[in-house]
């Protein structure tokens, strides 16, 4: 998900990148308890019936998916933005909460968008300087890839100096 903050001048912008996650955390803990009441109430069922195997399974098959959905939420919380203005384009990337920044000079920083040869393997946006090169929107769907590189190569060219003859 793309979210864009610019200001009036256009010359200060904001892009904040994160995952795309329909279902929100108060969701996820109704759907998880909604699954968990629907399975043990079959499991009891079962269990009166003579079964008893199935009460053991159903529990272990709760425990995995209360696991994932932990892991799920963990994992949206992971974001990167990116600043841009005259004196600096900073990338700062928090993934399990490590928080990595890359800063480069507006003025020499590339914007590379490269597409497979096939279109088979995603797009990968990255930003290159003086030797220095990080790959961003890793979490975007191409589209929102172009539309990032769209976005940052207009934020740039407003940046670039007005050369008078």
């Amino acid at each position: 998900m793309l979210v864009t903050e610019c200001d009036a001048s256009g010359k200060a912008c904001r892009f904040i990148l994160r995952p795309n996650h329909s279902l929100g955390s108060k969701g996820k803990i109704i759907f998880f308890l909604i699954v968990c009441l629907v399975s043990i109430a079959i499991a009891v069922r079962f269990w009166l019936l003579g079964a008893w195997v199935v009460m053991p399974l159903v529990l272990l098959e709760m425990v995995v998916l209360g696991g994932a959905f932990y892991l799920v939420e963990k994992a949206s919380k992971d974001y990167e933005t990116i600043d841009l203005n005259e004196e600096f384009l900073r990338v700062t990337r928090s993934v399990k909460s490590v928080v990595d920044e890359w800063q480069f000079q507006p003025y020499w920083v590339q914007i590379v968008l490269r597409s497979d040869r096939i279109d088979w393997y995603p797009t990968h946006l990255s930003l290159r300087s003086h030797g220095k090169s990080v790959e961003i929107g890793t979490c975007l769907t191409d589209e929102e890839r172009e539309e990032l590189s769209d976005s940052l190569k207009e934020g740039l060219r407003i940046l670039q100096p007005v050369e008078r003859i």
